[in-house]
């Protein structure tokens, strides 16, 4: 057998042991160039979609970003319009050095009685209350923060004349990858763009996903303590107070379907002239520009533009999820629910790992499935990289 086949069989074994353990589903995709090994463990199928979570940032917030700024219509060093405090320019939210806090309390939106009935009016007040939010100087210290995801998004719409979704699916209709806001959904009509704001035990199984047509998703349970079951709809809930389509989260995919997203962009960063490259209309020095690690005086970050770096290696330790063996050059993003995607932008490489980790019953096997997951991405990580190395 040959080394680079033993080497994915050692990754499929790693996938294997976070059943039940780390998630009650689980999809990956890896390869260079081409897609070397595709496997669903779990309750999961090669058809399953996941709640993707935060990579919605990467995939779709920064990716239109680009475009935007490719085409002239979006400055990075522009001024964004916040409420009181220090000037924020747009790529200080993109690198999440904006001074903006990482979050809302739990279940922010819940309390303010804005997922009763999720409309157009609760997208709005949800970006005011982020757009209000108290921050302190710019571009002094790294707060990885959704709020600044949630003012970008809606900055991308009024300066698209369109909803985060619409401008992103006829990228992913072009590709051919599935990718998508709201995917059990009938579609929304179109809507006007947001108006600027004045060993432990092992985990019970989860239920098999929702069918419905050709379309499955992994179930996900809210934060809340009753956990109450999600099918096809976001896990966070300031994303589902606006309508399931938000910067900071909302978009939902199958392992295919990320892994062909971000093999474009690898195409576009390597200038290969392919197909791909011109369906996501990127040239080459954008999207390098938003890969490459902030430099500011004073700021320590691993982050580009809406992509992160793996942290250095200390010794022979890495605190990262890539794990010790990624090239620190790569990109990549995590999400909440349990998925992970990293680009090894050297050998032209993608790892995607998609998992429900967050369906499960109680807060504290939430934070168990975290912790293991934690444990288990540099393992498998460091795997794929052995197999590409030959062994």
């Amino acid at each position: 057998m040959p080394a680079v086949e033993r080497g994915l069989d050692a990754v499929l074994a790693v996938l294997h042991q976070g059943v039940g353990v780390a998630y009650p589903a689980a999809a990956l995709s890896c390869g260079r160039g081409r897609v070397e090994l595709a496997a669903s463990v779990g309750s999961a199928e090669a058809t399953t979609w996941f709640d993707l979570a935060s990579l919605t940032k990467a995939l779709c917030t920064s990716l239109l970003a680009m475009r935007l700024h490719a085409a002239g219509k979006l400055e990075l060093d522009e001024v964004v319009p916040l409420g009181e405090g220090p000037p924020v320019r747009l790529w200080q939210l993109l690198a999440h050095c904006s001074g903006l806090p990482p979050g809302p309390p739990p279940l922010w939106a819940a309390q303010q009685g804005l997922l009763a009935a999720p409309s157009e009016v609760s997208r709005r007040a949800v970006v005011e209350m982020a757009t209000a939010a108290p921050r302190g100087p710019a571009a002094h210290r790294s707060v990885y923060s959704d709020l600044g995801f949630i003012v970008l998004g809606a900055l991308l719409e009024r300066r698209a004349q369109a909803r985060l979704d619409e401008q992103l699916r006829p990228l992913t209709e072009a590709l051919g990858a599935e990718l998508e806001f709201r995917p059990l959904a009938p579609p929304a009509p179109p809507t006007l763009p947001l108006a600027p704001p004045p060993r432990p035990p092992a985990l019970p199984l989860a239920p098999p996903p929702l069918r419905l047509g050709t379309a499955r998703c992994a179930p996900t349970r809210r934060e809340a303590p009753e956990r109450e079951l999600l099918l096809g709809e976001v896990h966070d809930d300031n994303a589902r107070a606006m309508l399931g389509v938000a910067g900071h989260a909302g978009l939902f995919g199958t392992a295919a379907g990320v892994h062909r997203l971000a093999a474009a962009l690898l195409d576009a960063y390597a200038d290969a002239g392919t197909p791909a490259q011109r369906a996501l209309g990127l040239p080459s020095a954008t999207v390098r520009r938003f890969f490459a690690a902030v430099t500011h005086p004073g700021l320590r970050t691993t982050w580009g533009l809406g992509w992160d770096h793996p942290e250095p290696l200390h010794g022979a330790a890495a605190g990262s999820s890539a794990g010790s063996l990624w090239p620190r050059t790569g990109v990549g993003h995590l999400g909440f629910t349990g998925c992970s995607l990293w680009l090894d932008l050297e050998a032209g490489g993608v790892a995607v790992l998609l998992s429900n980790r967050v369906c499960v019953t109680t807060a504290a096997s939430a934070a168990a499935t975290k912790d293991r997951l934690r444990a288990l991405r540099p393992a498998l990580h460091d795997a794929i990289q052995r197999a590409w190395r030959g062994g």
